[in-house]
């Protein structure tokens, strides 16, 4: 905790000082200011927890730095002293947010007093400060998840842009941050790199700047923002290059990847910010990527391959064969990092086609951005895939394995009560919704909404046998919320209405 006594009279301060010692006070630093405009000063710069302030001064009064403290948000615990006991001092002190108000001459009595209560003022204004604090931290990471999430209504985006200190016509950057490693002599932990950096980069920055909880942990957020961000882009890319080739050469290896600059801060700025992150994978940690052009990630896979021919030519291979070829095709378009996750995806649904069982939940891994923040080098990322390819090719023809067919018909018996739609459950098996139906159908003689129908028609007509229950609660048992609707589905399966069913 830290004190400024602030007085006119050097002997009055002397006095103060001696008395401080004699009460066993524990301050880490002790200023002492000859006049209200150094009292100012040094309030401004050193934010002391406590201030004791003459009321008269030269340059600028006790009152007037009071005041001032409290338009600039220092939040100090403050004692008036005072040779004039009239009571505007008084009511103008107390009002402006003073604990404590003491005439001169003061005894040692008084001041400790006076102290013992500031002390205590200070810390529950700090407990309640941190709480205050936490909470805004909270309330603005819970916006921005749904930033990302797509799921920002009108108001919250305001709500968010406010938390931010932003206006609806501001324009941001969304940074990725990720620490690879770190000297563990010189840093206590990773986030204390992320707080040295924030504190590198916040005075040095020419617009707002924020460093928050990333979604996958131990990364970060950036966010840049100010209102034209285009004329300040040079200057802020200068910066963190600065900063970040600093913390590198102290042992601290910090990649950023960098969205573009965009009027709103819409969910597209955390993917491309992530995506250039992704680039580390190819070129190596300790960098800034930038994905200035959006348009580069079209979305499609490369055109230098006859993907329908490789298919046709993957049916006459071997398991083993297989697994080689599809191997050297991830080593073959690995640098096309913006593609990568097409590729994967592609793979998973071609290992399907070709009666393969591919693990849902190990190919979900890799389509996590978890997965590739915990991961450091091209190496680790391409054996772990390759395995993976490797090991579901040799399960073929495992014995008992079910095919995404077959899981899907589980899926649907288990869900049937839920509301369920193709483009959800194609969603679920992360394929393609008209292949998805396309393969179901061939296998099953319907679609799935088609089964899906049946299997709540099944349990429907179950249900009319055994129980009592009214049709019209039926309905919701088995997944419509539309009584009507399910009676004209009914009828249309079974030829009979719910009441003649039971008859």
């Amino acid at each position: 905790m830290r004190l400024l006594i602030a007085d006119d009279e050097s002997l009055i301060r002397e006095a103060i000082m001696a008395r401080l010692k004699k009460g066993r006070y524990e301050f880490e630093e002790i200023y002492q200011a000859g006049d209200g405009l150094e009292a100012w000063a040094i309030a401004k710069n050193e934010r002391p927890e406590i201030i004791i302030t003459d009321v008269r001064m030269d340059g600028m009064s006790g009152l007037s730095l009071i005041q001032s403290c409290q338009t600039a948000g220092i939040n100090s615990s403050i004692i008036v002293i005072s040779g004039y006991a009239e009571f505007d001092y008084v009511q103008n002190a107390m009002y402006h947010g003073a604990c404590c108000y003491l005439l001169k001459p003061i005894t040692q009595e008084t001041l400790f007093d006076a102290l013992n209560k500031a002390i205590e003022k200070n810390t529950t204004l700090t407990k309640y400060t941190r709480v205050q604090e936490q909470n805004t931290l909270l309330l603005l990471n819970q916006l921005l998840q749904k930033a990302r999430d797509h799921s920002l209504n009108d108001t919250e985006y305001s709500q968010l842009l406010s938390l931010l200190g932003a206006d609806k016509d501001w324009e941001f950057i969304v940074g990725s941050a990720h620490v690879s490693r770190y000297d563990q002599s010189r840093y206590f932990s990773i986030e204390n790199v992320y707080s040295i950096l924030a504190d590198s980069l916040s005075p040095r920055l020419p617009s707002a700047f924020r460093l928050l909880p990333g979604p996958n942990t131990p990364d970060r957020i950036l966010l840049f923002s100010a209102p034209s961000l285009q004329s300040l882009q040079k200057q802020i890319y200068e910066t963190l290059d600065s900063q970040i080739m600093k913390l590198n050469v102290l042992g601290a290896i910090i990649t950023l990847g960098l969205s573009p600059i965009s009027r709103s801060l819409s969910p597209e700025l955390f993917d491309q910010s992530e995506q250039a992150l992704k680039h580390r994978f190819l070129t190596g940690n300790g960098k800034i990527y930038h994905m200035e052009d959006p348009s580069a990630d079209t979305g499609q896979l490369p055109n230098s391959l006859h993907w329908k021919n490789l298919e046709n030519e993957l049916r006459c291979k071997s398991p083993q064969d297989t697994a080689e070829k599809l191997c050297s095709l991830i080593d073959s378009f690995y640098p096309l990092v913006h593609n990568f996750e097409y590729l994967i995806q592609y793979i998973y649904e071609l290992l399907i086609r070709l009666n393969y069982t591919p693990s849902k939940k190990s190919w979900d891994h890799f389509t996590d951005n978890r997965f590739w923040s915990s991961h450091e080098n091209r190496e680790e990322i391409l054996s772990l895939i390759k395995e993976e390819i490797s090991l579901t090719c040799r399960t073929k023809p495992a014995e008992g394995s079910q095919s995404v067919t077959e899981q899907a018909k589980d899926f649907l018996k288990e869900h049937y009560r839920e509301p369920i739609s193709m483009e959800m459950l194609a969603e679920y098996f992360h394929l393609n919704p008209r292949y998805f139906s396309t393969v179901f159908k061939k296998k099953e003689g319907l679609s799935p909404i088609d089964y899906l129908t049946q299997v709540r028609m099944e349990a429907a007509k179950s249900t009319l046998r055994n129980t009592d229950i009214p049709a019209s609660e039926i309905a919701a048992l088995v997944g419509y919320e539309d009584p009507r609707y399910f009676y004209k589905v009914f009828k249309k399966y079974t030829g009979l209405t719910p009441t003649e069913y039971r008859s």
